[in-house]
């Protein structure tokens, strides 16, 4: 990987404001429980978490660093409501209420990504938790307001790179640690401060890690088995004239004990941003790197070139063909990584007004050049670019706050988006494609002396263009109303309903799609297996656009001691985007294709934690928390890969100086499966994590913490994961660091 930018910058920062460097001072105690008083980012009216009437989560300061790891599923999914969709141990999704990909957003600094994760399940998302300053997590109908992508929720990544405020002091922060469960060393760097009007963020990261550790196989080959099963049977009984393809060679599984294989991987990345700040406003700029390299575990990739199926009716001149150009004609992939790169640059600013009926006005603009490669690995060690992956766009938003009326007041906002995607190589199942997003949007608050109401409504233009004679192209309308009642000043109630729209995305439209007929391809060997899911994956470019209709109860209580939320949803959603099996198969792979029911996701999900203890040394809090989601196809059937429910407590001991916590998560069996998929077992993940904080004079702060996971050492079959019966999560291990600051 190439010499990081960020850490030349650092250099030159330190050595200018070395001789005036002022020591920053935390005087508040270093360990406390997360405030519901703390301004929410991600809230239109900048109220803290208590006054919002949407249900939010938020993870900043100790708490972050406490739970962050390497994707943002796994840092989020002890969170109510979040879940984590694995794809092997080297990418998390966040799951929301039993939805992921396109129906949640990953926005960062309140702009959403532009990559490739909503693609496919095996893509990373382009941006690194290691770095955020806070995360929030809103759920219901409030997410409309960022985008029909929204429609699941909302996980905002916000950083310092573009400081809005002077700090007056410099910190400088250097964290090392290790773990134990995959030999992972891992380095985060920053740097922020001001000098004169001009405050300057700088932070750098690099992380490495060989297989993960587990106990047992990795591979679940009773499990698999039986999923073959079950899907010849389904396609015998759609198909009669299936007996065709029944006589498949017996593949032998690359299986591993007690490590996952290809779970290696390496990391870095980093930012420099500056920004001018005066008495009426700011304006910054920031530049920002990312490299990520992982592995897919072994026995998950389905091989696109179809090797594997051959027959003595196969194109011999195709096989000639496909060997002159590659020099693999007979060889098998043994293995796959992926390779993510990519550049992204941020200008922020706003100016507020004096004596006007515009408070303010913000602007926030983000340029990505994303790029990523799935490289395939011969037996003979050659290796080859199988897909490239290419996503360069810009996502802007902009945001008018108008000077409260009596008890009004409001923010209207335009939003826009244009990216040119392209897949191109051997497994490419996705015609190049221009997409175009433009949104007007706008929020109305009334607040009096104990409510609080919102009204939203929002328009949306989507166009993908894929060239050719296919286009999309369609409106869609969004309105949310929201209240919030304050029942005795230590707890309220909220009620919200939503209307939202989702407009399909690329790949649910344009997926082997013929670009002259808008239909999928005639010619069985013209289709292209999406092999990180094992499928055929057709799409539709006659997709109608989803109708959400949410209503959601909640309940917040703060009285001292005791603090806690509770919320209720159902959400009815018409013309319901998924992709069915068909009974089908194209040379011997199952064929899958994207089509439209109506569908229903309901829940329950809240956490209640209890002061046990608070003596002038120490403190102890005990938590409860849980959530469950049900998702059902209104014809018949269950949604696949909805987590299963999951509740736990958490025991928390803290002081000035130190702090430890017990964590214990009970996730249930999932037998609520859809059609083709298979059930999962339970399981009980315990953790504990310790820390001290050292003051090594000169105010310098020198912390130690420790933190073991999975410490049962339970063999996890995450339901939500494609690669359940191939992958299981992480096993037992041990995180030791030290973090040094100024």
């Amino acid at each position: 990987m190439k010499t990081l930018f960020p850490v030349r910058l650092a250099s030159v920062f330190m050595l200018g404001t070395a001789s005036s460097l002022t020591i920053a001072q935390d005087q508040a105690p270093r360990h406390e429980e997360a405030r519901i008083d703390e301004i929410v980012v991600t809230s239109l009216f900048s109220r803290s978490q208590a006054d919002t009437a949407m249900p939010i989560s938020v993870i900043t300061g100790e708490e972050l660093r406490e739970k962050v790891t390497n994707s943002l599923g796994d840092t989020l999914k002890n969170e109510i409501g979040v879940n984590n969709a694995s794809f092997g141990t080297g990418v998390g999704q966040p799951i929301i209420r039993g939805q992921t990909g396109n129906r949640v957003a990953v926005l960062q600094n309140g702009l959403t990504l532009t990559d490739a994760s909503n693609v496919s399940p095996d893509h990373g998302n382009g941006v690194e938790p290691l770095l955020a300053d806070r995360l929030e997590i809103v759920r219901g109908p409030s997410t409309l307001h960022y985008g029909s992508g929204a429609i699941g929720g909302v996980v905002n990544v916000i950083d310092n790179r573009i400081p809005e405020e002077l700090s007056g002091d410099t910190s400088f922060q250097l964290e090392q640690n290790y773990n134990s469960v995959n030999d992972e060393n891992k380095t985060v760097f920053r740097l922020d401060g001001s000098v004169g009007n001009i405050g300057f963020h700088v932070d750098a990261f690099t992380r490495e890690n060989d297989n993960v550790d587990i106990d047992g196989f990795a591979i679940d080959e009773v499990a698999v088995e039986r999923l073959e099963e079950l899907t010849k049977a389904f396609m015998e009984a759609s198909h009669d004239d299936h007996d065709e393809h029944d006589d498949h060679d017996e593949e032998e599984l690359p299986n591993t004990n007690g490590f996952i294989g290809n779970s290696n991987g390496e990391a870095e990345g980093g930012t420099a941003g500056f920004s001018f700040v005066g008495d009426q406003g700011f304006f910054g700029f920031s530049v920002s790197t990312l490299e990520n390299d992982y592995g897919l575990p072994p026995g998950t990739h389905s091989d696109a070139h179809g090797e594997e199926h051959e027959d003595e009716d196969h194109d011999d001149d195709h096989d000639d063909d496909h060997e002159d150009e590659h020099g693999h004609g007979g060889e098998e992939v043994e293995f796959i990584r992926l390779n993510l790169d990519q550049d992204r640059y941020d200008f922020k600013g706003e100016y507020r007004f004096q004596n006007s009926w515009i408070q303010s006005i913000r602007a926030s603009v983000a340029y990505t050049d994303y790029q990523h490669s799935e490289i395939e690995f011969f037996e003979d060690g050659d290796a080859e670019v199988g897909t490239l992956y290419n996503n360069e766009g810009v996502e802007s938003r902009f945001l008018l706050t108008r000077a409260p009326t009596g008890d009004w007041s409001g923010v209207y906002g335009l939003q826009i988006g244009n990216s040119e995607f392209s897949a191109t190589g051997e497994e490419a199942f996705i015609a190049p494609s221009d997409i175009n997003n433009l949104s007007i949007f706008g929020v109305e608050r009334y607040t009096n002396e104990r409510f609080t109401g919102e009204l939203g409504l929002r328009w949306e233009s989507a166009e993908v263009d894929a060239g050719g004679r296919c286009a999309y192209d369609d409106d869609v309308l969004s309105l949310s109303a929201s209240g919030l009642y304050d029942v005795n000043g230590s707890s309220n109630v909220m009620l919200a309903v939503a209307r939202s729209e989702r407009a399909p995305s690329v790949e649910e439209l344009f997926s082997n799609v013929d670009q002259n007929t808008c239909g999928v391809y005639d010619d069985e060997e013209q289709l292209v297996v999406h092999a990180a899911v094992g499928l055929v994956e057709l799409g539709n470019a006659r997709l109608e656009s989803e109708t959400s209709n949410n209503i959601e109860f909640g309940y917040r209580m703060n009285s001292g001691p005791v603090t806690g939320e509770f919320s209720a949803y159902y959400n009815s959603i018409s013309d319901y985007i998924f992709l069915d099996i068909t009974g089908e198969e194209a040379e011997g792979t199952p064929i899958a294709a994207y089509r439209q029911q109506d569908a229903t996701f309901s829940g329950l999900e809240g956490e209640v934690s209890f002061t046990l203890a608070e003596q002038s040394n120490y403190t102890a809090v005990l938590s409860l928390f849980g959530d469950l989601v049900n998702a059902d196809l209104d014809a018949g059937g269950n949604v696949p890969r909805i987590p299963a429910a999951k509740f736990g407590s958490e025991l928390r001991l803290f002081g000035d100086d130190w702090s430890t916590h017990l964590h214990v998560t009970r996730v249930s069996d999932q037998d609520d499966v859809a059609q083709l998929e298979l059930g999962t077992d339970g399981y009980t993940l315990v953790s504990v994590y310790a820390d001290y904080h050292i003051d090594i004079g000169g105010e310098s702060d020198l912390k130690l913490f420790a933190r073991g996971d999975n410490l049962l050492d339970e063999q996890v079959r995450n339901h939500a994961s494609f690669l359940k019966n191939f992958s299981p999560e992480f096993g037992r291990g041990v995180t030791v660091g030290v973090r040094y600051a100024y």
